[in-house]
């Protein structure tokens, strides 16, 4: 999350007169994230975020909308879309296209152990599971032909020795692109910053605006690139297979997934050193912003590359 688009008391003010909200007591900025701007509301009986959507159009949004409200009423732990006196829980704020959802009660995890590494694989696989009658789909904007034309986009930027290693991870994973494997709706950014814990427990899974389909096996090698690792990026053993051992408890990998697994852990990797490149390379100016070190996932990706197989 971060702050791109800056709102004031009036501006606010006219956004919550279309809700059945009457007033709000403070508002604040929320920084951490790099793609969205997005605000804490506080109201006199419970707190809201407001997400004001920097780079899609209002158009290419209500499949989201509509898989957290679809989630919320499956009661899993995700927010929940407020809608407006008429009924529409999208709308136009400066301009841009914004979004109110429910608070979620908890914090981002201050250190994680093999206790939350099972947790969240638990709840990964409850959300796929929950996920196969949600009767809508959605293109992953982010897939492989993304990060073809991210790297194009980026070449002059980069060492030759990086140009190497980005074109042959693309080369190896089109080769790879047409294997069967099971899919559906997936997160596609389950970072720790996106799950929220409460009492030791999972409270909830925010930030759902690159979910889209896509093979599962995608979204787990994401979350185990940031959850089950060490300082380092390097694969913490205790971790990844009691991540692996809470996603089994509720849905079985098959026996391709688990083969092709690592691929999906340097695709992962590819994707995020991609769009962390691009961060850095093409800031985008606003009133509150974090940038991420895009060395840590060509790091993850060097070794998930080198080490190959976590299994055992």
């Amino acid at each position: 999350m971060a702050v791109y688009t800056s709102i004031n008391s009036s501006d606010l003010s006219e956004w919550l007169k279309k809700f059945k909200f009457k007033n709000f007591v403070d508002f604040k900025g929320i920084s951490p994230g790099v793609t969205n701007s997005n605000y804490l509301i506080f109201m006199p009986h419970s707190n809201y975020i407001l997400t004001i959507f920097e780079h899609n159009s209002i158009e290419e949004l209500p499949f989201y909308v509509d898989l957290m409200t679809y989630l919320s009423k499956e009661n899993f732990l995700s927010p929940r879309p407020i809608k407006n006196n008429n009924g529409q829980a999208l709308g136009l704020l400066k301009g841009k296209p914004a979004l109110m959802v429910s608070f979620l009660d908890g914090t981002e995890i201050a250190i994680r152990d093999s206790k939350s590494c099972y947790s969240v694989g638990k709840y990964l696989a409850k959300l796929h599971l929950i996920t196969n009658n949600f009767p809508q789909s959605n293109k992953n904007t982010r897939g492989l032909s993304w990060m073809s034309d991210m790297y194009l986009s980026l070449k002059k930027y980069l060492s030759l020795e990086d140009q190497k290693i980005i074109e042959l991870e693309i080369n190896y994973h089109k080769k790879l692109d047409k294997v069967e494997l099971p899919e559906g709706v997936i997160h596609g950014d389950l970072f720790r910053d996106n799950v929220l814990f409460l009492n030791d427990k999972v409270s909830g899974f925010i930030d759902f605006y690159y979910a889209c389909n896509d093979k599962f096996i995608y979204d787990i090698a994401i979350a185990i690139n940031d959850w089950c690792i060490h300082e380092d990026g390097k694969i913490n053993k205790l971790m990844y297979q009691e991540f692996i051992k809470g996603y089994q408890s509720e849905r079985e990998l098959t026996d391709n997934e688990q083969k092709y697994l690592n691929a999906a852990l340097r695709l992962a990797a590819l994707r995020f050193w991609l769009s962390r490149l691009d961060d850095f390379h093409n800031i985008k100016e606003g009133e509150i912003t974090s940038s991420k070190d895009p060395n840590h996932f060509k790091d993850i990706l060097i070794d998930r590359y080198i080490v190959g197989n976590y299994a055992n």
